[in-house]
């Protein structure tokens, strides 16, 4: 009878590991119900900046397509998509948690929303919120394009999870998509492009062009070529020179000789996901490292090479590159707000409402819509939202 017992325990352990890694999106969170969750797409810039500082360390020839703030009744959480189709999550610290070989499925939770106003440009908003999840997953296809910039030649097939096949000949092919995910909600995969398959893009000289797409390192690579459109001004104002090394979390040495280097560090995250004291922190630079940065003389500009010594001298670096670039550090846009650095209107409404509650940290963020919002911890209430008037969010 213990034998059975023990057998049976067993296989409900074994059960419950596997649905925890089918539903590993609704885990991330602590003691929170994935119903209570809501999101908010994020200005790329308003992703933590601790996450951010994690993914430019390890994801350094990658770049961030979409971010997400996931907020609970009690803690809240970052995702970021990356251009080589993995996503990253991170909790309210921006610490990284876990990574996916698919983008982050929003659709699995609820859109948040701002409350009305007399704002004709609020009311608006508000309209395209409340037309649901079918807008949703449209307004995500227009989003999917804008990212591509390119798309692809209809017909074409889609390989769904379950190994079924969607042929799109026309747009409203699109809406069967949607229907297999209604049907099977808990599922994760994102379906695949069946190849080859043809693609429009707009090369160079601005001139639409049909290409043949024939293996998948070819999508990812266009992909890849679609997100740095414009991102020459988030580049950093200096580069390390290489040799340069890593040292891990474990002690151990990587030595980033050429850009391929960089695919190490992710190398040793994967192989120590399941090894949560060295998965939480992040690697460390080896100083001193050269860098070559761009200095302006008589209207000329060249480049100059500088030994960096530790770290308080590479922050110094950072932080005189934005300001000689006119623009705001943006690294600082939604980092932790303590003490007389929350704002003052929402300290007066927690002290009026909450007296006996302590505001542990807030944060300021701005979605993709240019929406400005505050997600304020307190010690014992647990998570508020707030507009950028202070007016508290449902």
């Amino acid at each position: 009878m213990n034998y059975i017992k023990s057998i049976s325990l067993s296989i409900f352990t074994l059960l419950f590991i596997i649905s925890c890694n089918q539903f590993g999106d609704d885990f991330k969170l602590p003691g929170e119900n994935p119903k209570d969750i809501i999101y908010f797409e994020l200005d790329n810039d308003y992703l933590a900046p601790e996450s951010k500082e994690f993914i430019e360390t390890n994801f350094s020839s990658n770049n961030v397509n979409t971010s997400y703030v996931l907020i609970g009744k009690k803690t809240y959480g970052f995702e970021a998509d990356l251009d080589n189709q993995m996503s990253l999550s991170f909790d309210e610290d921006g610490n990284y948690k876990l990574d996916r070989d698919h983008p982050f499925l929003k659709d699995n939770y609820k859109k948040g929303k701002f409350n009305n106003s007399d704002s004709d440009k609020r009311e608006d908003k508000d309209k395209e919120e409340d037309k649901g999840e079918d807008k949703d997953r449209e307004d995500k296809d227009k989003e999917d394009k804008d990212l591509r910039c390119f798309e692809y030649v209809m017909p074409f097939s889609l390989m769904m999870p379950d190994s079924s096949v969607i042929i799109i000949e026309k747009e409203s092919d699109k809406e069967m998509v949607d229907i297999w995910y209604r049907n099977n909600s808990q599922t994760e995969k994102r379906p695949r492009v069946i190849l080859p398959v043809s693609v429009s893009i707009i090369d160079e000289e601005g001139d639409e062009k049909v290409i043949e797409i024939t293996k998948e390192e070819e999508i990812r690579e266009l992909i890849s070529s679609c997100s740095k459109i414009g991102e020459k001004d988030k580049e950093r104002c200096f580069e390390i020179v290489m040799p340069f090394s890593f040292s891990m979390p474990d002690s151990s040495i990587i030595v980033i000789e050429e850009e391929e280097d960089h695919k190490k560090i992710e190398e040793w995250y994967k192989n120590n996901s399941d090894t949560s004291i060295f998965s939480m922190k992040r690697p460390n630079l080896v100083f001193p490292v050269d860098i070559i940065m761009e200095d302006k003389k008589d209207g000329e500009v060249e480049a100059v090479t500088i030994t960096v010594n530790n770290e308080d001298e590479m922050k110094k670096i950072s932080m005189d590159c934005n300001v000689k670039d006119g623009k705001k550090d943006k690294k600082d846009r939604s980092k932790k707000l303590k003490g007389d650095e929350v704002p003052e209107c929402i300290i007066e409404f927690i002290t009026s409402n909450y007296p006996e509650d302590k505001i542990l940290h807030s944060r300021m963020l701005k979605t993709k819509s240019s929406e400005i919002f505050y997600i304020v911890k307190l010690e014992n209430k647990g998570i508020l939202k707030f507009d950028e008037d202070c007016d508290l969010l449902d």
